[in-house]
């Protein structure tokens, strides 16, 4: 019967020294939570950028040179040195991989004739093998439709869409932030739509980069 009475005891002091305790520790005020976004520098300009990764960026360097070399063009390069836009880089994936029926080159609308008398495909359609395969004018089209006017990084996005001018005058591009934990964004107006491989990365000159492994094909 001691022995119970000590433990009685013992439990009743504990309590009392716990109680004491809490008192002693307030609980901690609730603090406004203040959204911030994880900022990738790449601390060069879009075209140092592209440039310094050809293992990415291959097709789209050939692109520019391609067009550059064309004083009707000239706008393309000047395009991509502005600043205060977002750039829609289009990796290799998104325009030369071949065999592919996503990439620039591989889609079966944008297949070219063979025109190599030695070559088995002589005649027939196949996958693009260079820019001068293509007209000008069409190459220059898709790279304007891939640079926005302003800022479209995540601080300026949310779930509901928003639509932004590019530097092609008869495209806008629909871009809206998935609500979900990837915290990623989709592009494009459907019936298709593009997640970038890498999103919102920062250039000198407050340009935005997001790195797409597709290319945006306007809806019809």
């Amino acid at each position: 019967m001691m022995k119970v009475k000590r433990i009685l005891v013992i439990a009743l002091t504990m309590s009392v020294v716990l109680l004491g305790s809490c008192e002693k520790f307030p609980l901690q005020k609730s603090r406004k939570y203040e959204t911030s976004f994880f900022q990738n520098n790449t601390n060069k300009t879009v075209l140092e950028f592209i440039e310094s990764r050809p293992d990415l960026f291959s097709g789209l360097i050939d692109a520019i040179a391609y067009l550059d070399a064309d004083p009707a063009y000239a706008d393309i390069k000047q395009m991509f040195q502005s600043q205060n836009n977002t750039f829609l880089l289009l990796h290799n994936d998104a325009l030369i991989t071949v065999p592919s029926t996503t990439s620039y080159w591989g889609r079966t609308s944008n297949r070219v004739t063979d025109t190599d008398p030695t070559s088995p495909t002589f005649g027939l359609l196949v996958a693009g093998s260079s820019w001068a395969q293509y007209p000008k004018e069409d190459i220059a089209r898709l790279l304007r439709r891939h640079v926005i006017k302003g800022k479209a990084d995540f601080a300026n996005l949310s779930s509901t869409p928003k639509f932004f001018e590019t530097y092609d005058a008869n495209f806008r591009m629909r871009i809206v932030m998935t609500d979900n934990r990837d915290g990623n964004i989709q592009l494009g107006d459907g019936p298709t739509f593009i997640t970038p491989r890498t999103p919102n990365l920062f250039a000198n000159g407050g340009n935005v980069i997001h790195v797409l492994n597709a290319y945006i094909v306007p809806a019809p």
